[in-house]
């Protein structure tokens, strides 16, 4: 197909309005097989990236065992190691934050994700057998790499394959696989000892290396690089349910916005910081993603078996992950199919402000503990129903939502380098939070730890509320105005 012919029909589009596109979202079709299949494929490495963030949690049990069949060091594992162990592998993974997602506009997306997919299955592989904490601790840094890329590159993917009417589903469908993957996670690690635990956090990698075969490249990517056919097929594929006419007119939007990137092409970095829409569009994303990590998530989802052995409950830290694991995947579900209707604002308020009240109960029952008050024997089944409404109100809006608005808010000239930017934000501030806490808790208490997390969801509800535009329905050309206006 002709640039020039693409170029005119281009032109034959640009009076449709944003009024057409509301008009025409109206008659939404429903989704393609193929897209799912595409989407499901994808996100399996979601899954596998989840199930390596709580690995954490049967393993530092296990290296606290004297049965030598369960410990591979043969030791106890030092409050030092296992601060090592929680926060060199997060700060190394800025690497994979901050320049895998690049690879992403060389390779292509497609290539990108299957060479992040091989990567981590050989790392878990190499953290299999390793028989020393430096061996742990530096195979786990290389599987955090090539997580931090997939993190950067699936959403960019993801984002690119749908439609404005569906990205937020497909955005939410991408983080329920996090806490399929969480709950995968702690159900297979008491029932297995270290190796096999580890080496079948990666076996759903060998199925994702063979299905993701038959995906197509991002059509936005295919175009970016001229190849306009390729661009129509996949398109085709991807949203057969459509007419010709609405393929072209999809494709010619496509052209468009790609025409116009051209046209004023620069380094995307300096886009960032000379845009005011990339600006206000890296504030608007940092937000919940800031809110996500001061919560205490990050904290209390890999330690969750270790902290709730000390917790008082009646009921062993295991067990609570795995309850915990099944609450936090039904609200996921719930949560994707609620999302469009609801906004992603109010979700997030009332999310934060759910894990804000559970969280505060939670540092009064350790607190309770730590004094060795009496009453904590009558409130034994207390620790697992409050970390339990943590979870749930995690799960409808701080887990899924910031994932989705950050996959949003960017063009997809600097789309990579704005997911780039924050993923590398998000891990130095995760690693430094991770790694201090194991110190912090035995320092101060794990109540006032939990009292901290419980004020950041408070204060960060409160800024949500004040501060962030609902982009729900609306498309990446509608963003863009808001965020030029805000």
């Amino acid at each position: 197909m002709s640039e020039n012919k693409v170029s005119e029909r281009c032109d034959s589009e640009e009076d449709l309005t944003i009024g057409d596109a509301t008009e025409a979202e109206k008659k939404q079709k429903p989704d393609t097989l193929f897209l799912y299949f595409v989407v499901l494929s994808g996100i399996i490495l979601m899954l596998v990236n989840s199930a390596t963030n709580v690995w954490t949690s049967p393993a530092i049990i296990k290296l606290h065992s004297n049965d030598t069949n369960e410990n591979i060091l043969g030791r106890d594992i030092t409050t030092l190691e296992t601060s090592l162990l929680l926060g060199i592998p997060g700060v190394v993974s800025i690497i994979g934050a901050c320049f895998l997602p690049k690879l992403a506009d060389f390779m292509g997306r497609r290539r990108s994700l299957q060479a992040m997919g091989l990567g981590t299955f050989l790392s878990i592989v190499g953290l299999a057998f390793s028989n020393n904490i430096y061996s742990i601790i530096g195979f786990m840094c290389l599987v955090q790499i090539f997580c931090a890329g997939v993190w950067g590159i699936l959403p960019l993917y993801l984002t690119e394959i749908c439609d404005d009417h569906n990205r937020a589903k497909y955005g939410c469908l991408m983080t329920v696989f996090s806490p399929i993957g969480q709950l995968y996670g702690l159900i297979i690690g008491p029932m297995f000892n270290y190796r096999i635990f580890t080496l079948l956090i990666g076996i759903p990698l060998i199925p994702f290396s063979l299905l993701f075969l038959f995906a197509p490249e991002s059509p936005a990517y295919s175009l970016s690089k001229g190849r306009y056919d390729e661009c129509l097929e996949t398109l085709k594929k991807l949203r057969s349910n459509k007419t010709d006419i609405e393929i072209e007119h999809d494709f010619n939007n496509l052209k468009k916005s790609i025409l116009k990137l051209d046209a004023k092409k620069q380094f995307s970095l300096m886009m960032l910081i000379n845009s005011k829409e990339c600006r206000i569009g890296l504030f608007l994303a940092l937000l919940p993603i800031l809110l996500q990590i001061f919560c205490g998530i990050q904290v209390i989802t890999p330690l969750l078996g270790p902290i709730f052995n000390d917790s008082g409950s009646n009921i062993s830290g295991n067990n609570i992950a795995i309850i915990v694991g099944t609450v936090k995947l039904i609200t996921f579900i719930f949560t994707t199919f609620v999302i469009e209707n609801t906004g992603r604002k109010p979700m997030l308020i009332i999310s934060a402000f759910g894990a804000g009240i559970s969280a505060t109960c939670l540092g009064v029952l350790f607190y309770l503990k730590d004094i060795k008050s009496p009453l904590i024997d009558k409130f034994q089944w207390a620790p697992v129903v409050f970390v339990c409404i943590y979870f749930v109100s995690y799960s409808i809006g701080l887990g899924p939502v910031p994932m989705a608005i950050m996959s949003e808010l960017f063009t997809s000239d600097v789309r990579a380098t704005a997911i780039a930017v924050i993923s590398t934000s998000n891990r130095l501030l995760m690693a430094s939070y991770t790694a201090l806490y194991p110190i912090l808790a035995e320092t101060i208490g794990t109540h006032w730890c939990m009292w901290m997390f419980g004020v950041s969801c408070f204060l960060g509800s409160f800024l949500i509320f004040k501060l962030l535009p609902d982009f729900r329905g609306k498309s990446i050309v509608e963003i863009q105005i808001i965020l030029k206006n805000y």
